[in-house]
């Protein structure tokens, strides 16, 4: 009997130790691969707008991105690029899935570390944990960089290592491990080689728990934290050493110090920041606070704050809920304060470690109501650890309306613009690109299918980095003039492309780069303009009225239904506005009247359009309209 009493305690403890396993294996398992499904099937195998081609042609090719350069980001994105299988566009897209579900993993690691002080069935503490990584994985905000090639999806797994591993420091009274400060640091410093913006932002959320490891350890753990931080760092390295290499994108190039301090600083974005017309300082607060609703819905947002209040008060998860508040004030609100919120795309990638804390706080708000009714009712505590599944059910409720506005499976419209952009272009074309995305395009087409390799692309928007402009005249000295001519008068000027369209076919990107005196050389051609070298080649109303037709006939066919999706319109509104000021400008207004007709059913409440529509339809005015004022955006 003894004996057999012994066995059956020894099974009873060898049960209780595999259940707990079970139950992690299980909601890590979960975390992981519910959003990496999700994502996956709802990635393309087009790339976005905005700047998902440069960090496509990045990876395909190893370029040098824009400032700060993203050394990591195309590493990563070159080891997806090797996969045998999809394009190179749709392997860059599920390098972005794969790191936005593996930082969900460790979110949900971070959560259970922060509730299991509350000493609930392990269970009940995974489930939660899970429902908090899905509530913030399947977000609009997490969900959207998961499918489109960016730096945010690696940002936010850096940045979800670090929050795991101090969540683990902050689950013990004492430090007696501090490898998870180690592991810290070198996620952070592995962020700051990716967005060091972001991750700048983090790290005040660590103060707390840093100054406790120096209490209890002393300053060494501290300075091995910073070693693995540095040595994180040296991911940098790659900038340099690619450059010397000249890369066919090559932003800074960042060869000598001074250059390399240029493009990891990122200076010229906050040489820049001036420029923007931004909105007050509590409207972009309020626009922070309505993208958490979007994103959360009211209920997450309130779960959230009910959490944090919750676990402030609860000496056990104190520490935890300090960090993850912290995480989200400084993140949050830093990024209201510093800069434009409102139809700033990449605004959510900022925002990623404020989704990920809203996540932890409304799971720690689950978490205390469990507790809650323990207390009140101990002998529900099996019951409620059935109950406590209901939380990452209830989480998996918003993912329908994420899905309908994250995903990119059929998003097909940049190649409805790639035809009459590069693909139909008359053979050893100039192009003059003026704006950023135009030239991120043709950069990918370059990089992954070498479209139209004797096409020249002139990216104005990058001319004044170092090195560009000497590099592009040193591969095609004939568009040296029309360079040295910008840098000098920051300005496209007609003096200068003449003589180039006597040599080559030269389009022009029309935007404010160009002066409006000079629209006389200029004749719409497609999406771009063709320039003029004598007055016999100008067409009449009738031809362009024709050619305008023809081109946006076929043009929103191939768009199809993506002609509303946000920036797609945009590259659509802002065509059609310079369409406008250009017919304008040369005394055509009937014609001007027809672009802003395409442009208002984009956008009719537009500042600038309205305006404009009204100087056309002022009948005290004819002939050619002063579009100067409308230039200056």
């Amino acid at each position: 009997m003894r004996r057999l009493n012994q066995s059956r305690s020894g099974r009873d403890a060898e049960a209780t130790q595999i259940q707990p396993a079970r139950s992690r294996t299980l909601a890590l398992w979960l975390a992981f691969a519910v959003p990496f499904v999700a994502y996956v099937l709802t990635s393309g195998g087009i790339s976005y707008w905005l700047d998902s081609g440069e960090f496509v042609a990045a990876a395909a090719r190893l370029d040098i991105a824009h400032p700060p350069g993203h050394p990591l980001s195309e590493l990563y994105g070159k080891a997806f690029t090797l996969l045998p299988f999809g394009s190179i566009t749709w392997r860059v897209a599920v390098g972005q899935a794969f790191a936005t579900a593996l930082a969900s993993l460790f979110l949900c690691r971070a959560i259970f570390a922060a509730v299991a002080t509350l000493e609930l069935e392990d269970a009940a503490a995974w489930s939660i944990a899970l429902g908090g990584a899905w509530l913030s994985a399947l977000t609009y905000g997490l969900w959207f960089q998961a499918v489109r090639a960016e730096v945010y999806a690696l940002q936010t797994l850096c940045m979800s290592v670090a929050i795991a591993a101090v969540a683990e420091l902050e689950r013990k009274h004492t430090v007696d491990d501090a490898r998870p400060l180690y592991v810290a640091a070198l996620a952070l410093g592995f962020g700051l080689a990716n967005h060091h913006l972001i991750a700048l932002l983090v790290m005040p959320a660590l103060l707390p728990c840093v100054v406790r490891v120096a209490r209890q350890r002393g300053i060494r753990p501290l300075l091995l934290a910073s070693g693995f931080g540095l040595l994180a760092l040296m991911t940098y390295v790659y900038l340099p050493v690619r450059a010397l290499a000249e890369p066919a994108i090559n932003l800074g190039d960042p060869r000598t110090l001074a250059n390399f301090a240029w493009v990891v600083s990122a200076r010229v974005y906050s040489q820049n920041l001036h420029l923007l017309d931004m909105e007050p300082v509590a409207q972009r607060f309020f626009d922070v606070g309505d993208i958490g609703v979007q994103s959360f819905h009211a209920l997450g947002i309130l779960a959230a704050l009910l959490g944090l209040y919750l676990g402030l008060r609860h000496p056990a998860t104190r520490r935890h809920t300090l960090f993850f508040g912290l995480l989200l004030v400084i993140d949050a609100g830093v990024r209201a304060w510093m800069g434009s919120v409102r139809a700033n795309p990449d605004i959510l990638g900022y925002l990623a470690p404020s989704f990920l804390a809203i996540g932890a706080l409304a799971a720690l708000f689950a978490a205390s109501l469990t507790w809650i009714a323990e207390k009140q009712a101990p002998l529900v505590r099996a019951r409620l650890t059935r109950v406590a599944w209901l939380f990452p059910i209830a989480a998996l409720l918003h993912a329908p309306v994420s899905l309908a506005r994250s995903s990119l499976a059929s998003f097909a419209a940049p190649e409805a613009f790639d035809e009459p952009r590069l693909r139909a272009l008359p053979p050893r074309a100039v192009v003059i690109e003026t704006t950023p995305q135009t030239s991120f395009r043709h950069w990918e087409l370059d990089a992954v299918d070498v479209v139209r390799p004797d096409v020249i692309g002139v990216p104005v928007s990058f001319l004044r980095y170092p090195g560009t402009a000497d590099l592009l005249m040193k591969r095609c000295p004939e568009i040296a003039p029309l360079v040295r001519g910008y840098l000098t008068a920051d300005m496209l000027r007609a003096e200068d492309l003449i003589p180039l369209a006597n040599t080559r076919p030269v389009r022009v990107e029309l935007d404010t780069h160009f002066p409006s005196a000079a629209y006389r050389i200029l004749a719409p051609d497609q999406l771009l303009h063709r320039v003029l070298t004598s007055p016999a080649q100008i067409p009449t109303a009738v031809a362009i009225a024709h050619e305008r037709r023809t081109t946006f006939s076929a043009l929103y066919k191939n768009v199809g239904g993506d002609l509303h999706e946000v920036e797609t319109a945009r590259q659509l509104l802002w065509i059609h506005y310079m369409d406008a000021l250009y017919f304008a400008a040369l005394g055509g207004r009937d014609l001007a009247r027809s672009s802003l007709v395409f442009a208002l059913a984009l956008h009719p409440h537009d500042a600038n359009l309205v305006r404009l529509a009204r100087s056309l339809r002022d009948p005290r005015q004819v002939g050619p309209l002063d579009v100067k004022p409308y230039l200056e955006l």
